[in-house]
């Protein structure tokens, strides 16, 4: 995606993010879900939407609302959707305890390079390779991506893929990891560099970033979904 396009997506997110305070009448204040952002023209994220952002979601016309986890829907948010005639796919992904801080790497010049250890800081002999701009500690690195199927992710993928159930919306409990990885691996079909990618993906995460998360991002095999359009900028 080029800047310019890019900038036109920030500024029309922003015009939805921040929606007009209500006049002084008693109309009720628009209040996005957590973490709300526009990924692209027609496709948003965030965390788990409930009662509170209704009439905000009903703003944005929405056509369906992909939810990444396994538990059961609530009653209430269905009612809405049906209510509001949308859709609901659900591709349950199992959340992940795995427990990471992030600390500024020493003598980086780079402002998105991090450090991510456990809770315990460790010191800079405990991290054995550098890669792509990341310190990297082998007993994260090595964690098994239980967490994040591969297939499942291409299956969400393809539904945010589908035009005809544009707009979407794409939310887990927080808006961060399991979205983020969508998210992440769309960016990949978009022909996002990874440095982009991991920068998107940590201004949601912050403190709460996972680098098994970063790696399985790298890791995803796109080849199986190139010939589907990953650009609705003009649709």
């Amino acid at each position: 995606m080029g800047k310019q396009s890019l900038d036109a997506v920030e500024a029309e997110a922003a015009k939805i993010a921040r929606p007009p305070l209500p006049a002084a009448t008693g109309e009720a204040l628009l209040l996005p879900p957590l973490n709300f952002a526009m990924v692209d023209y027609g496709v948003y994220r965030s965390g788990f939407p409930d009662s509170a952002n209704f009439r905000f979601l009903r703003s944005l016309h929405l056509r369906s609302v992909l939810c990444l986890c396994p538990e059961p829907y609530p009653e209430e948010n269905l009612n809405f959707l049906r209510a509001n005639g949308i859709k609901l796919f659900q591709i349950g992904i199992e959340g992940c305890k795995v427990r990471c801080q992030c600390f500024p790497v020493p003598g980086s010049s780079s402002s998105s390079s991090l450090l991510y250890a456990f809770p315990s800081i460790l010191k800079m002999g405990d991290f054995d390779r550098i890669r792509n701009g990341y310190l990297i500690d082998t007993r994260v690195a090595t964690e098994p991506f239980v967490n994040i199927p591969e297939e499942t992710i291409r299956e969400a993928l393809k539904v945010v893929l589908n035009v005809g159930n544009h707009p979407l919306l794409i939310h887990c409990k927080r808006g961060k990891h399991r979205t983020g990885c969508l998210v992440g691996c769309l960016r990949k079909l978009q022909r996002w560099c990874l440095a982009s990618i991991f920068d998107e993906y940590l201004r949601f995460a912050a403190a709460k970033a996972r680098i098994s998360d970063q790696m399985f991002m790298e890791r995803f095999d796109i080849s199986s979904l190139r010939h589907l359009q990953a650009s609705f900028s003009g649709c």
